[in-house]
């Protein structure tokens, strides 16, 4: 056999040595008491706490009760009593149809308002040129075309026309002025008719040389009109759009903005949103009911922070202060422990059929989500703690308090029990320390029966 398998087997001899002598020791003293309910214990180094206990409750730091700010009948509820619920959730909703429909209006509005700004600024293409060129060759022949479409020969012709008529017409007046005196009366009728006629020809033939000469004018001056229009817009899509221009669509892209930012608070007002992180506690509307301002909606409890308000016996409320650690445990989750600190402590104490106590308030600084408030809790404050002394639990020492000894059973070597004093050092609640009167790797029993040792306390 090697050297190492050797010493390993030498060393699991040792560990084995005293578990197997404690056992036949244990078994003897079985035997030797079959009446008894013996535990054991093996003394040894640990932490003696004493802390300061007291009863109270689990409250919340605030409730927030949120109301719909407009009324409405509620469409949808989304939340029920114990459901955790983030900042910015959505609870229930109201009906918005006309919300809605006013909402995606502005948007679509604001979009072609920013449709068109970027038509604006986007540089002009060769077929926008062209374009524009092709209008004011248009613009240009059509003027063009008016001021050859009446020559000079026509009104001089014209001209002509309007004398030969004004000559007729003075032959014609003259030839009724000369006539005899001794002619029939249908002569004078004729000659009359003649001048009539004569006359009617000068005014046609006036107006229609007012006619050729207005004309040419006017239609000159609405087609040159034309071609400075069209002038215009070929430089203007040349030179891109001006600063007033893009002004102007900037203006009118806040505006459509306002009008959606209008239109999506208003739409928001038939959302219930929760304002913060919490627990719902109530909820008080239902499917089709009427949701108004002056009904609480949804009610939130804050569950950050939590606090315990618990009351301290004056006795003990010496031994706390402010800043002070807390382990926190509920009633309705067993095995939960959760620290605090004290936060206050009340100046005044409250009497209770005689008792005075002092309401301490504990925040939680971790807390299980399953906590609810409302909820049973027990606070231990360590008021004293001592660690790396030897210990013993307190259900193994049995005390004299008329004497203020303290006693141990010892397991001998030979199986029996030896009761043995003690001096005990600081007291906890589950744990003593033992200053003198065992030693680190001593055996203790205790009967869990009764019968023959006692508890410490008792």
């Amino acid at each position: 056999m090697s050297v190492r398998r050797s010493l390993i087997v030498l060393i699991l001899v040792m560990l084995l040595v005293p578990v197997v002598l404690f056992s036949a020791r244990a078994a003897s003293l079985r035997r030797a008491q079959p009446d008894t309910q013996l535990q054991f214990y093996t003394v040894g180094v640990g932490r003696v706490e004493v802390p300061v206990t007291a009863i109270g409750r689990i409250e919340a730091d605030s409730v927030v009760r949120l109301n719909f700010l407009t009324p409405g009948p509620v469409t949808a509820i989304y939340v029920q009593p114990g459901d955790l619920v983030m900042a910015g959730d959505v609870l229930a909703h109201q009906n918005s149809d006309n919300e809605q429909f006013a909402y995606d209006r502005s948007l679509l509005s604001l979009q072609l308002t920013e449709l068109q700004k970027q038509d604006l600024l986007e540089p002009a293409d060769d077929g926008a040129v062209s374009v524009a060129e092709a209008n004011l060759s248009a613009a240009w022949g059509a003027y063009l075309g008016i001021q050859n479409a009446v020559s000079p020969s026509d009104i001089q012709a014209a001209e002509l026309r309007y004398q030969q008529a004004l000559k007729a017409q003075e032959d014609a007046v003259q030839a009724r002025t000369n006539a005899d005196a001794d002619q029939p009366d249908q002569s004078y009728q004729i000659l009359d008719a003649q001048v009539g006629s004569a006359s009617f020809n000068v005014e046609v033939a006036r107006l229609q040389l007012d006619s050729l000469r207005r004309g040419n004018s006017g239609a000159l001056n609405a087609a040159y009109a034309r071609v400075v229009q069209s002038q215009r817009e070929l430089e203007r899509v040349q030179a891109g759009p001006t600063q007033g221009q893009i002004d102007q669509a900037e203006i009118a892209i806040e505006q459509a903005q306002a009008q959606v930012d209008q239109a999506a608070a208003a739409l928001n007002e038939k959302s219930l949103v929760t304002p913060l992180d919490g627990l719902v506690t109530a909820v008080n509307v239902e499917l089709g009911s009427l949701g108004t301002p002056a009904l609480p909606a949804v009610e939130i409890t804050d569950l950050s922070p939590l606090r315990v308000t618990v009351q301290v016996d004056e006795v003990d409320i010496r031994q706390i202060g402010e800043g002070m650690a807390a382990q926190i445990e509920v009633d309705a989750l067993p095995g939960v422990a959760m620290a605090g600190v004290i936060e206050q402590i009340a100046l005044v104490g409250t009497n209770n059929n005689g008792i005075i106590s002092y309401d301490v308030q504990i925040r939680l600084d971790s807390v299980d989500p399953r906590v609810r408030p409302g909820m049973t809790a027990e606070a231990s404050m360590i008021v004293e703690e001592r660690a790396e002394v030897l210990i013993v639990p307190n259900e193994y020492i049995r005390l004299d308090r008329q004497q203020g000894t303290a006693f141990v059973n010892i397991v001998t070597a030979e199986g029996g029990l030896q009761e043995v004093e003690v001096t005990l050092g600081l007291q906890g609640r589950d744990t003593s320390e033992i200053v003198s009167g065992v030693s680190a790797g001593d055996v203790l029993a205790v009967d869990l029966g009764g019968d023959r040792l006692s508890f410490i306390g008792g």
